[in-house]
């Protein structure tokens, strides 16, 4: 499912309507297709977006899809809205919706959905509830016990437990160093996400997260430039 969008619409409150109107669709096609089992077809019709798909491979379009139908669509509460320029290490047109909702058992789950907008067309880039995140926790930890990359493995629970820092990217190569710290260590559990947002505006082109023991260390490498 893909919905075009004629004419010029960079204005953000359109773009804000425009991703409502596809959410709406894309939820009500995840309920269609869980109860018919409808094969999604070729990457072109799928309801998701491909790179999205790719650079966050944990969960594939079927699981999100199959996730979402497991909501009760009477239920979903808007929380907020909010356009971002980058997600993780991609930029482009993203429009970011949580929603305060029930599972078909009554459970209460919020959901954290990022649509991605290229060239008129709007996809589902990113979706997450509550059990979602959970379960990729669970999965990172036993990963952590099997020797995986311990910055790999911090990044992943950082972004499972706090959805809205995946726009940072984890610093990949990069030593810390007190030049290019630009807060104090933290631990993972324990992450202020409003300062973290903070640091990275006044931080200028690219703002990650390190590892240091098991604390997260805020960097702005280019400050070592």
């Amino acid at each position: 499912m893909v919905l075009s969008v004629s004419g010029c619409v960079d204005d953000r409150s359109s773009f804000e309507s425009q991703s409502q109107v596809f959410l709406a669709d894309w939820f009500d096609n995840a309920t269609l297709l869980a109860h018919s089992g409808v094969n999604l077809g070729t990457p072109q019709d799928a309801p998701c977006h491909g790179l999205g798909l790719l650079k966050h491979a944990e969960y594939s379009c079927s699981d999100m899809l199959s996730n979402a139908a497991q909501v009760d669509p009477s239920s979903r509460t808007l929380q907020s809205v909010l356009a971002i320029d980058c997600f993780a290490d991609v930029c482009g047109d993203f429009m970011q919706s949580t929603f305060a909702s029930l599972d078909i058992a009554g459970n209460e789950i919020h959901e954290t959905v990022l649509v991605k907008r290229d060239q008129g067309q709007l996809r589902m880039y990113w979706y997450r509830t509550d059990a979602m995140l959970a379960a990729l926790r669970q999965k990172n930890h036993r990963n952590q016990d099997d020797g995986k990359d311990p910055l790999h493995v911090a990044y992943a629970e950082v972004v499972a437990r706090y959805p809205s820092l995946y726009e940072f990217p984890p610093c990949h190569g990069i030593r810390v160093t007190s030049t290019n710290l630009a807060g104090t260590l933290v631990r993972k559990d324990a992450i202020d996400v409003a300062s973290m947002q903070a640091m990275a505006s006044s931080c200028g082109e690219l703002f990650c997260f390190g590892l240091v023991g098991d604390k997260i260390a805020p960097m702005c490498p280019a400050k070592e430039i």
